[in-house]
């Protein structure tokens, strides 16, 4: 008898930080048996934008990956001369770097995620998840029992960077019957 192999797309997602990292897990762990892409992620510990793509440019050189992202925000070190530069790096097998930008942090939009539309710089955006969620963004319970498949297949139709991470992983979207 013989066992067939599906060999899987591989993606790399270069998260900013421990919460893009988190939700990256969360979601590959909810979502595990439909991914259309095997998916890594590494962390590049902060340190805004640009210190992003560069860990992205440095993991990725040996091109062992058919697809890389970047998940960063925006509030920090991240100009248009950076975007520029991530338009024109050849990362991976396909030579395909795609980012996606959090305005102006991650919470913003796993606020919206939560149905809380809010505003605000990145202190107070952190400030009230940590509020409604009751710990740090990075805490993965909070997300186990909130950001649920029903709860992340409904946001999907209105956060954008949801949708994208989403589709890079290979995700299917639900069609309502």
């Amino acid at each position: 008898m013989t066992i067939k192999r599906v060999v899987k797309e591989t993606l790399l997602v270069v998260a900013e930080g421990d919460a893009e990292v988190a939700l990256v897990r969360h979601i590959k762990a909810l979502y595990r048996d439909s991914l259309g892409r095997s998916v890594q992620e590494a962390n590049a510990r902060g340190k805004g934008g640009k210190h992003v793509l560069d860990v992205a440019i440095r993991l990725s050189n040996n091109r062992d990956h058919d697809k890389v992202i970047l998940l960063l925000d925006i509030d920090t070190d991240w100009t248009d001369a950076e975007r520029a530069k991530a338009r024109r790096s050849r990362i991976g097998r396909r030579g395909r770097l795609d980012v996606i930008e959090s305005s102006p942090c991650l919470e913003a939009w796993v606020l919206r995620i939560l149905g809380i539309r809010a505003e605000g710089d990145t202190r107070h955006l952190k400030r009230l998840l940590k509020d409604r969620i009751g710990c740090e963004a990075h805490d993965v319970g909070w997300m186990e029992r909130q950001l649920t498949m029903e709860t992340l297949d409904r946001a999907r139709e209105t956060v954008d960077q949801l949708a994208e991470l989403m589709n890079h992983m290979g995700i299917p979207r639900v069609r309502a019957v």
